[in-house]
């Protein structure tokens, strides 16, 4: 345990100054002392004001009406009053809370008063994954009216990665031979050096094709640059003009690559695709991943099924 009798510290124990010590008598007069104990260490470390007495305010809560010890409290126990105490609270005050009993319990064990502690990384709230920015038809009507004052090359890039949802990089290593214009379908290598199929719409096969017919040189590569060497485009120039598309449309935030994919998965979920389909299409190996995408509130989805679909 730490001891603060040794130590000559200029504040004194009934100083009103000392804000690090708890301002109620705990029933159980070790949790009293323990607690006492590791706010004044967090004094001693610099800890800001601001933190220190959110840290004593949540340990009186928790330990006020507790007349057991805090090393014979299981993990069971502390989840349970979580879930009686703090059904209603904001996941990440939940999460806060727990940080704070945790480097409470991680200070008990450094100073030996248990082996373990009890908080376990399970009782943490599961981070919600966040909806996915995408464009709306407001804004992809913006960018295809810019789209037509472009060189082919780029209107090519927008609607290839608009209609395939396709990744840049993915994109970046496109061949010629790779991609069948007749059935508007390229073979792609993705993720895991795995290849898969995608598809393109109907206007993305005719800007390709008139690309491809104008093109003066031998390069395999599907996109290349427009000086004279004509070498294969890369990803930060195919970023670079999706970035400068945007910003000519005037849309919110910036347009990139991944937008342009999870406008893709949007309007394909939108528009009643399955999602095992959308996950085939985008290359991901676990369902799970193209969930994010079904986290859509209803109301939007009928929104979007409606701008798209009428």
């Amino acid at each position: 345990m730490l001891d603060t009798q040794p130590i000559p510290y200029k504040w004194k124990e009934g100083n009103s100054g000392s804000y690090w010590r708890l301002r109620m008598q705990l029933p159980n007069q070790e949790n009293h002392k323990e607690i006492n104990e590791f706010l004044l260490s967090l004094k001693v470390s610099n800890y800001s004001k601001h933190t220190i007495l959110s840290y004593r305010n949540f340990l009186q809560k928790f330990f006020k009406d507790r007349k057991e010890a805090s090393f014979s409290l299981t993990s069971s126990q502390i989840q349970q009053w979580f879930i009686q105490n703090e059904k209603d609270f904001q996941e990440a005050t939940i999460k806060n809370h727990l940080i704070i009993l945790s480097t409470f319990y991680n200070f008990c064990v450094e100073e030996g008063t248990i082996n373990k502690s009890p908080i376990k990384s399970r009782m943490f709230p599961r981070p919600r994954m966040a909806i996915p920015k995408y464009l709306d038809k407001e804004e992809v009507a913006k960018i295809r009216e810019k789209t037509d004052q472009l060189w082919l090359r780029d209107r090519c890039i927008f609607e290839f990665l608009y209609t395939s949802g396709c990744r840049v990089d993915e994109v970046h290593r496109l061949d010629r031979s790779d991609v069948d214009l007749e059935k508007r379908m390229a073979m792609v290598l993705g993720k895991g050096k795995k290849y898969r199929q995608v598809h393109f719409s109907e206007k993305c096969a005719n800007l390709l094709e008139l690309y491809i017919e104008r093109r003066m040189d031998s390069n395999p590569a599907l996109l290349v640059t427009s000086n004279q060497k004509a070498n294969r485009l890369s990803k930060d120039m195919i970023r670079s003009i999706l970035k400068k598309l945007g910003e000519d449309a005037g849309i919110s935030g910036s347009l990139h690559p991944h937008r342009l994919r999870h406008t893709y998965a949007t309007e394909m979920l939108a528009k009643g695709a399955d999602l095992l389909f959308i996950a085939d299409e985008l290359g991901h190996t676990d369902v799970q991943t193209t969930q994010i995408y079904a986290n859509l509130p209803k109301q939007e989805l009928i929104s979007l099924y409606r701008k798209y679909m009428g």
